[in-house]
């Protein structure tokens, strides 16, 4: 994702702070992110668009979450491999501590994929360090990785299974493990790239399938977007057909424990809210049909 950097991205984020603390505290949001042996997780949507002048989704059943950027971690000027400023992730932490709803932690400068080991050994190293500075300003507040563990990678996730380019992946996923220890649920991001349904379907089947696979039984909430993603420049940031969006809510719906949506964000700062907007339309009828979809189990595996 394309993370706000500016000025104006503070000042939108102070009111959208303030805003928060007045609603939250009429709304009281209780967090589960662990499968109890009480019951199964339900799946859950939550709501990481940077829109101004949004309403609170939470009447839709949509619930908030908090993604903490680059912009607000680390200084001007620094390295692509400093370390964010110890001091202003303490202060993030101990100023969402609360009930906000969890927290998703987005460093995106640090290598994930590299030939020599040392270089994922310091990003893992780095990462856990962040992850144990938050924790100490706020045990209880829940905290993930935004697209880490698995690999954000479309072609090795969507290849032949148990073929090179596949295992080469899960090689990858697997030196980057030690940071689930850290975090309460898994965040992959599955964003779109191209208009080719089935080709995403297997590809993010294979994302889910492989945070899985390392989340120990943690829940994995699939980052999505409903608009191309940039690195696609013929189709960048046009909205995802309303059919092919609701195919992505779908398919979450069967494999993961739910879905964090992201967006709202342009060259100009956070875009205007649109209620009528396709993806939102589409987005309002996939939650008032959850009910029907059965709910994942203390294994991971979904309910028949």
């Amino acid at each position: 994702m394309k993370a706000p950097s500016s000025i104006r991205w503070w000042k939108f984020m102070l009111t959208g702070v303030v805003m928060a603390g007045i609603l939250l505290s009429r709304h009281p949001v209780v967090v589960d992110l662990t499968a109890s042996a009480a019951g199964p997780r339900p799946f859950i949507v939550y709501d990481a668009t940077l829109y101004k002048n949004k309403p609170d989704l939470r009447p839709y059943g949509v619930r908030p979450i908090m993604l903490w950027y680059e912009s607000q971690m680390f200084v001007a000027n620094q390295s692509s491999t400093a370390m964010p400023v110890e001091q202003l992730v303490r202060s993030l932490a101990h100023d969402w501590n609360g009930s906000f709803g969890p927290v998703v932690v987005d460093i995106e400068r640090w290598p994930i994929t590299d030939t020599q080991p040392t270089t994922i050994q310091s990003t893992v190293a780095k990462f856990i360090q962040v992850l144990s500075w938050i924790r100490s300003e706020a045990p209880g507040l829940p905290v993930g990785v935004y697209g880490t563990v698995p690999v954000y990678d479309y072609w090795r996730a969507a290849s032949a299974p148990m073929g090179p380019h596949f295992l080469a992946w899960q090689a990858d996923n697997n030196r980057l493990a030690l940071i689930i220890d850290h975090v309460d649920a898994l965040y992959p991001s599955i964003y779109t790239f191209y208009p080719d349904r089935q080709a995403w379907v297997a590809y993010a089947k294979a994302q889910i399938a492989e945070a899985r696979r390392l989340a120990k039984g943690k829940p994995v909430y699939a980052f999505l977007w409903p608009q191309y993603h940039e690195a696609n420049a013929e189709l960048a940031h046009r909205p995802v057909e309303p059919d092919y969006w609701d195919l992505q809510l779908t398919t979450m719906a069967q494999q993961a424990d739910g879905v964090v949506i992201w967006g709202g964000w342009g060259e100009k700062g956070p875009e205007p809210w649109n209620e009528d907007a396709p993806w939102w339309q589409v987005t309002k009828r996939f939650i008032q049909g959850l009910d029907r979809i059965p709910p994942i189990l203390p294994t991971g595996i979904r309910a028949q």
